[in-house]
């Protein structure tokens, strides 16, 4: 699971009104989209074992004349290397959800961040040192996930705007993204085996707005 382009920031009511243009009415509507994400990366060496946990954590919420949508997605990706005897051996199995908002915290600024989450998996059973045994994609277990991330780069932001006909409408948009790199810290449970038992070998948090106004003559 690689980082997706990271993309919270939230609100924004969808309306429609009249305006007068050029002498004749004229029908605006607006719609807007904003989303906060985190990812992160963790290796864990134990003897002969290698693992690795990759995680990204999505709010976003979605809002128009018809009403408000939110939601929660986490994915996460679990990669096992066991090299015990004359025979290497690799697991990679993988998870997601999709829940309410509110289990994930993300600072306007992305100086830091916060996760706690429960994330199904499915294909493997853990053992109590979280050495995977492979099994049935309908055989699950869940990982408990807790983590903090904390803002170790400089803050990128980027925003633009932009204008383009769509029929007899025309379409005007503004967009802002931000970013920046982090450090992540905490638990992803798998059995007994903190996978998060140091430093996150890599992250970042991010956040994404979008605006949307649509202008029709009536």
């Amino acid at each position: 699971m690689k980082y997706i382009q990271l993309g919270v920031a939230l609100l924004i009511a969808g309306l429609a009104t009249t305006v007068q243009i050029d002498g004749a009415n004229a029908s605006s509507s607006y719609s807007t989209e904003a989303s906060k994400e985190a990812y992160a990366t963790f290796e864990l060496q134990s003897g002969s074992l290698r693992s690795s946990a990759d995680i990204v954590v999505q709010e976003w919420e979605s809002t128009s004349s018809e009403g408000t949508e939110r939601g929660l997605h986490a994915d996460i990706e679990l990669l096992q290397f066991d090299t015990r005897g004359s025979h290497s051996r690799m697991i990679d199995v993988a998870g997601s959800v999709e829940t309410q908002p509110g289990a994930f915290n993300l600072k306007g600024d992305l100086t830091g961040g916060q996760i706690d989450i429960v994330i199904p998996v499915c294909g493997a059973k853990p053992s109590h040192d979280g050495r995977l045994k492979q099994r049935s994609f309908n055989d699950c277990f869940d990982v408990q996930v807790s983590l903090e991330w904390m803002g170790a780069g400089e803050l990128y932001s980027a925003s633009g705007e932009d204008d383009y006909p769509a029929g007899s409408c025309i379409i005007h948009t503004t967009s802002g993204f931000q970013r920046r790199t982090a450090s992540a810290t905490g638990t992803i449970l798998v059995g007994d085996s903190n996978l998060a038992a140091h430093n996150s070998v890599s992250a970042a948090m991010s956040s994404y707005t979008s605006t949307t106004t649509a202008t029709c003559p009536d």
